[in-house]
């Protein structure tokens, strides 16, 4: 690998907080929350287990039990076995607040394709991918208009060929060519 090659590679290595930082905290704050969901309830659960007392009973099966970890292993399972159903369960819902928008862009940016540049990319006020939406729906009209001045020059032309004015002809497909210029291929 070049030298350059390593350092691009390296600066693209890094933790970057301050691209979208608006959506890395919402996505933050959702992984975070649960974890600590699934931390909670497996506390929950083990505390539940430890806080049943100990009567006279316990003196008789003291001998048995070598260590602690013996007694709450089952415990320690169950918590783990419900924290982790949890946990997943909260993952299926997760990635629906980011799947949806992406989705619907996605289905929007194919009509885009076919060649209807009037289509607007519209998501629910609560969408996390709003920006993303208003982003594809500047482009797509920034483009709308650059193909519509393109068109309107060649009607102009169309006009002008028409009359046999041939330096407005000349004048005009320079201005074509200005307007199809913009367009990098």
């Amino acid at each position: 690998m070049a030298e350059t090659e390593k350092q691009v590679f390296h600066k693209r290595k890094k933790l970057n907080l301050k691209v979208k930082q608006d959506f890395q905290v919402w996505l933050l704050l959702r992984i975070m929350a649960t974890a600590m969901l699934t931390v909670c309830i497996a506390s929950v659960i083990l505390y539940y287990y430890s806080a049943t007392v100990v009567d006279g009973d316990y003196l008789s099966h003291a001998l048995k039990v070598r260590k602690i970890s013996e007694i709450l292993l089952p415990v320690i399972i169950v918590a783990s076995v419900a924290s982790v159903f949890v946990g997943l369960l909260l993952a299926l819902f997760l990635p629906q607040k980011i799947a949806g928008p992406i989705f619907r862009i996605e289905q929007d940016l194919e009509i885009i394709r076919t060649g209807d540049l009037t289509k607007v990319v519209n998501l629910r006020s609560a969408d996390i991918l709003k920006e993303l939406a208003q982003s594809v729906n500047l482009t797509v009209n920034d483009i709308r208009t650059m193909v519509s001045n393109v068109k309107q020059t060649n009607i102009d032309l169309e006009v002008i060929i028409d009359q046999g004015d041939n330096e407005e002809i000349k004048e005009t497909l320079e201005k074509q060519k200005e307007c199809l210029d913009k367009f990098i291929t």
